[in-house]
């Protein structure tokens, strides 16, 4: 529709008329090009979206989401599951390292040292390494972040005068904010020099929730310099200081799940309770309502349902039996069926694992209708999950700090020379495979075609190439002493288990299978 201005304006200048169509178009063309989620309309309204920053959202709900994923996980079964599904994948029984520089020797020494301080860096003498990164990732996940201290020893007797001391994130002070001397500034426990690097962490000398134990030391602070801070957790967004729990976007879902289920139970009870009722008096319609009070709402002296004792019917008990006024017939109660309780329980279940990144036959142990093909597909994108969790998160913001460390408190100690360099290689737990026998054949068609090396394959299994070098090279050493010929020997048989006799053109293989120290007596057919 023309608009009386547009007529006046067409009528004035048509030239300045059409120019005005034109804009209006574009503008027009424009709006309709633009990204529906970002218009208003009545799919967006009540849609409240804030342009805060990372430190901010996470500072806001902090005590909250971590005080709530621990009450999930300590209540709820599937947080719990979900929690060890994701701890015992991360990091299995250990994370292993291996000295890796130029030098066999240094290797050697650089392992025996590490191996003595694996058993003994725990600052509380209970864990060893291994369990210490159990409960470092899954503190990270629970409550968004971990800390460790490093925490320097005088006593002579450890190899390595260094132990770890982990802490909860709670430790870490979220109430000190602003800026101080020097043009530095503090942000949730955290201080940053004038360059914005890391400087020191306000850490509680104990843990807050103590206070209800008279500990008087839960809400003094101290600072601490960062170089003695390993501060573990997931990077989500750009310039994010402060870890938020793994948890939280599935959490709403798996509370939600819960107060269902504990309806759906209550309702369950209550319809298992009662067992009859008796009804049908001659002055009752068949809800055991007099017909007086029906019509004029006229009261009666005695309640209108009582149990068999005469008493009113205020709480249901297993076995009720109800009578209403004057019953004389007896209608035995037939518990529902809840058709839609495992769809609906499904459907939840399935969007809080896609939250949670693990599946929902980790989550649920519901292995009905999964075939070969759909969990090996599954669990695929499940361990690329686990393995940026390891490679991008655990190795740079703990492993690797801790290995550092190993090594500057080894050299300042004497334990190791001056400089030593530090290379390591890092080997992850092994994923059990779906089907062994494939992926092994597969393993060995990608060696043959030079695709994958004897090691990596070696080491997708969590296992050390050279200790497995050497173990077989030992094993077969024992195997030719005893005069046992295995298949397992190439230089031995070929993959059918038949003879390789010596110096035969091609590598052919015998038709007998005979010891190596009478090879020479076979003639090659």
């Amino acid at each position: 529709m023309v608009s009386l201005l547009d007529r006046a304006l067409l009528a004035l200048s048509p030239k300045a008329a059409l120019q005005r169509a034109a804009q209006r178009e574009a503008a027009r063309m424009i709006g309709m090009r633009s990204y529906d989620g970002g218009r208003n309309s009545r799919a967006t309204y009540g849609w409240m979206a804030g342009s805060t920053s990372a430190n901010a959202e996470v500072y806001g709900n902090l005590l909250a989401l971590r005080n709530r994923a621990r009450d999930l996980v300590r209540n709820n079964p599937h947080a719990s599951k979900a929690l060890r599904v994701l701890t015992n994948n991360i990091v299995g029984s250990g994370i292993t390292a291996l000295a890796r520089t130029p030098d066999a020797a240094i290797n050697k020494k650089i392992d025996a040292l590490w191996k003595r301080f694996v058993e003994e860096c725990d600052f509380n003498g209970q864990l060893d390494f291994y369990g210490l990164q159990r409960l470092a990732i899954r503190a990270m996940l629970e409550g968004g972040d971990t800390i460790t201290r490093l925490r320097p020893v005088t006593n002579k007797k450890f190899a390595i005068p260094l132990k770890l001391q982990l802490l909860e994130s709670d430790y870490l002070d979220h109430r000190k904010n602003g800026i101080i001397e020097g043009g530095k500034r503090v942000q949730q426990g955290i201080e940053f020099d004038s360059e914005g690097q890391r400087s020191a962490y306000f850490l509680f000398r104990d843990h807050p929730g103590e206070a209800p134990f008279n500990i008087p030391n839960s809400y003094i602070s101290d600072r601490v310099p960062a170089s003695t801070i390993l501060h573990l957790y997931e990077i989500q967004r750009l310039g994010q200081i402060r870890g938020a729990s793994w948890f939280a976007p599935g959490m709403i879902k798996a509370r939600e799940l819960d107060t269902y289920e504990e309806a759906e139970l209550v309702r369950k009870r209550i319809e298992a309770c009662v067992a009859a009722i008796v009804i049908g008096g001659d002055d009752e319609n068949e809800m055991g309502i007099t017909t007086s009070q029906a019509n004029n709402g006229a009261s009666d002296s005695g309640p209108s349902i009582v149990d068999s004792s005469g008493n009113k019917v205020e709480q249901f008990e297993p076995g009720l039996i109800a009578y209403a006024r004057g019953g004389k017939d007896v209608k035995f109660t037939q518990p529902s069926v809840s058709r839609d309780y495992d769809a609906y329980k499904s459907s939840q279940l399935r969007s809080i694992a896609a939250a949670w990144d693990v599946t929902y036959e980790h989550l649920s142990g519901d292995l009905r209708g999964v075939n070969f093909s759909s969990i090996r597909i599954g669990l695929n994108e499940f361990r690329r999950s686990i393995e940026a969790m390891q490679w991008l998160t655990a190795v740079p913001m703990f492993f690797n700090p801790v290995w550092q460390a190993f090594h500057d408190f080894a050299q300042v100690s004497g334990a190791l020379p001056a400089n030593t360099p530090r290379d390591v290689e890092w080997t992850m737990p092994r994923f059990e495979s779906a089907d062994p026998k494939t992926d092994t054949n597969s393993d060995i068609a990608g060696i043959r075609a030079m695709l994958l090396s004897p090691q990596e394959a070696i080491r997708r299994r969590g296992g050390d190439p050279d200790q497995v070098l050497k173990d077989s090279a030992d094993w077969h050493k024992k195997l030719e002493a005893a005069g046992v010929v295995s298949d397992a020997d190439a230089a031995q048989t070929a993959k059918p288990g038949a003879g390789i006799v010596k110096g035969a053109e091609g590598g052919q293989p015998s038709e007998t299978i005979v010891p190596p120290e009478h090879d020479d007596e076979v003639v090659a057919p």
